[in-house]
């Protein structure tokens, strides 16, 4: 990014912070969820506006959902953050063929750390699980013992390092690692850094030379899960945190990507204002027919 269009983007991150500490007084933020039937032709184009609204209750948050499906049924894995303890753990929810919720949600990931970003992905006919856990600066490895409820810590991917949603995809042979990182001067919500290895469950990662591959605060941060579309094209949905943290979702065609080389363009973007008048968007995945997103409202502040 060419220091002219940092400065502008710092300028408006700093606008945005005033303009939200008098907007935002006296009430604070919660992560819903969104989710539809849709075919894959709509990943490209993802129409929150039409998804279904799934509210949590006041006192915790929904975000960063996967799907999964298993035997006909389908379940969302969400980072579930409970206000009064300023941590989040794992849990799942069951949705019926009419999106709603089967019971409550099950935390299945609890630890003594804040988990969020369960990105799901199968191997060799097992699922796994790497939710983010950059608060121990490690990216730590699950796998189902039982779905959906039973997870099993198998290793730690990369260690000594605090990166957050790591998003994994196989690409021309390689498995890569897409993930954003505090490093020097670098901020989470503007850095894109990637490792790639040649199996998932590696612990041998390598850094991409190129490291930050995006630093800009309107597209860096991953956002869900990397796929292709009908044409083939690569595209990995990422954060727009100009405004604020998940203001708006990007999905962004990765043209270049090998161990010294990458290159995207951005072809698609929906803000939280533009989808519903929400705070933020920022969040997507897709999963055998439903897509779930997540956004941001403002409830009061004594909702808990």
């Amino acid at each position: 990014m060419n220091p002219f269009r940092r400065w502008l983007q710092n300028r408006a991150r700093r606008a945005g912070k005033a303009a939200d500490r008098a907007e935002e007084q006296g009430r604070r933020h919660q992560w819903f969820l969104l989710a539809g039937w849709r075919d894959q032709t709509e990943r490209c184009h993802p129409q929150a506006q039409t998804l279904q609204r799934i509210f949590p209750p006041d006192e915790v948050f929904w975000a960063d959902p996967f799907a999964w499906s298993q035997h006909g049924r389908y379940y969302v894995f969400v980072e579930e953050f409970v206000f009064a303890t300023g941590r989040a753990h794992i849990s799942v929810i069951e949705l019926d063929s009419h999106l709603q919720p089967v019971g409550a949600p099950v935390p299945v990931v609890v630890e003594p750390r804040h988990l969020s970003y369960p990105f799901l992905f199968e191997f060799d006919g097992q699922l796994y699980m790497v939710p983010e856990t950059s608060g121990t600066s490690s990216v730590d490895l699950y796998r189902c013992a039982e779905f959906p409820l039973r997870w099993q810590f198998v290793r730690t991917l990369i260690a000594g390092r605090a990166l957050a949603d790591a998003t994994l995809f196989e690409h021309d042979g390689r498995w890569w690692l897409f993930c954003t990182a505090k490093q020097g001067k670098l901020r989470m919500n503007e850095t894109l850094f990637a490792f790639h290895a040649d199996s998932p469950l590696s612990d041998q990662w390598s850094a991409h030379p190129a490291n930050p591959l995006v630093r800009d605060y309107s597209c860096a941060r991953p956002a869900g899960r990397v796929f292709r579309d009908a044409s083939g094209r690569l595209l990995r949905p990422s954060q727009d945190c100009v405004r604020r943290y998940g203001h708006a979702l990007n999905l962004s065609e990765i043209t270049t990507l090998t161990p010294r080389r990458f290159r995207e363009r951005r072809v698609w973007r929906m803000s939280g204002e533009e989808a519903g008048g929400w705070r933020g968007l920022h969040h997507m995945d897709w999963h055998d027919g439903l897509l779930v997103m997540d956004a941001l409202r403002l409830l009061p502040g004594d909702a808990a």
